[in-house]
């Protein structure tokens, strides 16, 4: 019954589908509680529209910055710069102004899902540093909350609407941002799980329970002012309903994703009659990256919603999948608080699609990222993320995304024969990484006792050969044929 009312659905939504292929990115957040190992899990599949763009993977130092020193947004609009900055990993998606993801020395990661709203009047000036300037910045995850909340209140967000994830070791928080100067947050309960497609999914909120929500003073009052909430009809405030966008509510590419991930993990089955779905659910049992990485790489494998076409690439279903044809890097963060930093927090990254690819580890204790995916230097990279006259695949065919690209352009013109190598070959690399982690780790936290440095050339050495490893296979398998 669903299955046949999302299809109606699609003559009604179809206007959105052009939109959606560049705002579809996915995530996934375990609490401590929650997850397998008792660290805070963090799953986000990036999808962006086109394959003009490569993702560049950083590690950027530390930096010391003068007290007149200031950041320049890019519509000239100036903020001062903290005299000292943190170092971090970052993600960059090129030629996006939403794409990027970051990890920082304190363990804190942020990445964002876009979400439509209701405003239509307000501006603002800040939308592609905000998440930089939370790494460059947060203590943890919930200082990274509350100077996104700041800024957004002082400066005024740019886009329509979009949901941060803010996570750290010790817990995770989803931020809404508005257009203009209103947002909410949300902390998501330690033994729970939570999924987000591209709508709001805050829903009923205590903004006097400090501990598990934040706002801007006048997230209600605004939407009393613009006909968005009556109290005296509406009940009690719903953040969703209030400021989401209707049409993006229920959107095809929205409904599906949220139910077939959250049946897949929960504890509860959901149906149509429980939409709008819960903010955050318990799980069957205790969540692991394996889960989320299975989850990440869906076309709604038996589930109501699957429909591959008949070329047999699922990545083209009529139904949008959670894995799909925009997706430009799928991860998922282990964040965890009872190691150093440099071993606790690491990235598991696939280079597009969590299906063809291997999951394959990014420490933040690392000096450098492999040198194959990163071709400009950090300090060239802003004027590469905003050169959209050109296909930055065709402008640096060295680069491994070049080489990644191809790949998947090959599994795709025969998906139904050629998935099969690519599943042994990612299956096999991930059990090894498995298997490998708890004696790597075991032996780094025994040499960082006393040679804290000497881990990171291990930890560096570890994560550029898996790399090298996977560029290589994926040309073998290429070149087979």
């Amino acid at each position: 019954m669903l299955k046949n009312i999302f299809f109606g659905f699609l003559t009604v939504i179809l206007p959105l589908r052009g939109i959606s292929q560049h705002i579809d990115c996915y995530t996934v957040i375990a609490g401590k509680n929650a997850s397998a190992d008792g660290s805070v899990l963090v799953g986000h599949n990036e999808d962006d529209g086109g394959k003009e763009m490569i993702v560049n993977w950083f590690k950027v130092p530390r930096k010391k910055y003068k007290k007149q020193d200031s950041i320049t947004l890019l519509n000239g609009t100036k903020i001062p710069q903290t005299e000292k900055t943190f170092s971090y990993l970052r993600f960059q998606v090129t030629k996006q102004k939403f794409g990027d993801t970051y990890l920082n020395e304190n363990g804190v990661l942020i990445c964002s899902d876009a979400c439509a709203s209701k405003e239509d009047t307000a501006k603002g000036n800040i939308g592609y540093y905000l998440r930089r300037i939370i790494a460059e910045r947060a203590t943890n995850a919930k200082h990274g909350v509350k100077l996104a909340g700041k800024i957004i209140e002082t400066y005024g967000y740019e886009s329509s609407g979009r949901t941060y994830t803010i996570a750290d070791g010790k817990e995770a928080w989803m931020l809404s941002a508005v257009k203009g100067k209103h947002w909410i947050a949300q902390r998501i309960p330690d033994d729970e799980v939570a999924i987000i497609p591209n709508y709001y999914t805050i829903q009923e909120v205590d903004l006097k329970d400090t501990v598990n929500f934040l706002a801007a003073p006048d997230i209600v009052e605004y939407a009393e002012k613009r006909g968005w909430y009556n109290p005296e009809t509406d009940g009690e405030f719903n953040f969703r309903k209030a400021y989401g966008d209707s049409a993006c509510n229920i959107a095809d590419y929205n409904i599906p994703r949220h139910l077939a991930g959250i049946n897949d993990l929960s504890a509860k089955h959901y149906s149509e009659s429980d939409i709008p779905l819960p903010f955050s659910f318990k799980p069957k049992q205790e969540v692991s990256i394996k889960d989320i990485k299975s989850l990440l790489s869906s076309h709604y494998e038996n589930t109501e919603f699957c429909s591959f076409p008949k070329s047999g690439n699922p990545h083209k279903s009529k139904v949008r999948t959670i894995c799909t044809e925009t997706t430009q890097l799928s991860f998922v963060a282990q964040l965890r608080s009872n190691m150093p930093a440099g071993i606790g927090n690491l990235v598991w990254v696939s280079p597009y699609n969590g299906c063809l690819f291997p999951y394959i580890p990014v420490y933040f204790g690392i000096y450098d990222t492999n040198d194959k995916v990163r071709f400009t230097s950090y300090k060239n990279s802003e004027k590469l993320q905003f050169e959209n006259d050109k296909n930055n695949l065709e402008q640096y065919p060295e680069h491994a995304y070049y080489q990644f690209n191809e790949y998947v352009k090959f599994i795709e013109e025969n998906y139904p024969e050629r998935i099969e190598e690519a599943r042994i070959f990612k299956t096999l690399t991930e059990k090894e990484l498995a298997r490998n982690q708890k004696n790597l780790e075991k032996s780094v936290l025994e040499v960082y006792k006393s040679y804290p440095d000497d881990t990171k050339k291990i930890l560096t050495n570890y994560c550029n050969q898996y790399f090298d490893t996977v560029l290589k296979i994926t040309k073998q398998i290429m070149n087979k044929k």
